[in-house]
C-alpha cells in the first residue's frame, strides 16, 4: 500500500482500509476506482514498493466482499504471478548457470506475468 500505512499497527491498517472501502461504497464510478487501483497495485508489485503484503491481501479481501470474486480475480492473479516469479527466481539462483551469470557481475531477475491479468 502507500507510505501512509508505514509504521502503522495492524488495527490502524485495518481501520484505514475499512475507511477506503466505505468511501468506495459511496462512489458511482466504481469501475474507474478499480481500474486506477489495478494500475497502482501493479506498479507496487513490479517495483516492489508495497509496504505490507498482509495489507495488500486484506484490501483484496475487502474489495472481494464489496465487488465480488470476478472483479478482484485479476488482482489476486497478479499477486499469484509475483509469488510464482519469486519461487522460480529462487530456484534459478541455485543453478550453475545463475552462478556463472552472478560471477560475471550481471544481476538477473525475471518476472513471469499472465498478460490478460496485468494492465498495459
Amino acid at each position: 500500500m502507500t507510505n501512509e500505512l508505514k509504521g502503522k499497527s495492524e488495527e490502524q491498517t485495518d481501520a484505514r482500509l475499512d475507511a477506503i472501502i466505505r468511501l468506495f461504497c459511496c462512489l458511482h464510478g466504481r469501475d474507474i476506482f478499480i481500474k486506477s487501483y489495478t494500475i497502482f497495485f501493479a506498479s507496487r508489485l513490479l517495483n516492489k514498493t508495497s509496504i505490507s503484503k498482509d495489507a495488500e491481501l486484506l484490501m483484496l479481501q475487502k474489495l472481494k466482499i464489496e465487488c465480488g470474486h470476478n472483479t478482484v480475480h485479476k488482482l489476486s492473479s497478479m499477486l499469484n504471478d509475483m509469488n510464482i516469479s519469486k519461487d522460480l527466481n529462487e530456484e534459478f539462483k541455485k543453478t550453475a548457470l545463475a552462478k556463472q551469470i552472478e560471477e560475471s557481475g550481471i544481476i538477473f531477475n525475471a518476472e513471469i506475468l499472465t498478460r490478460a491479468n496485468w494492465p498495459e
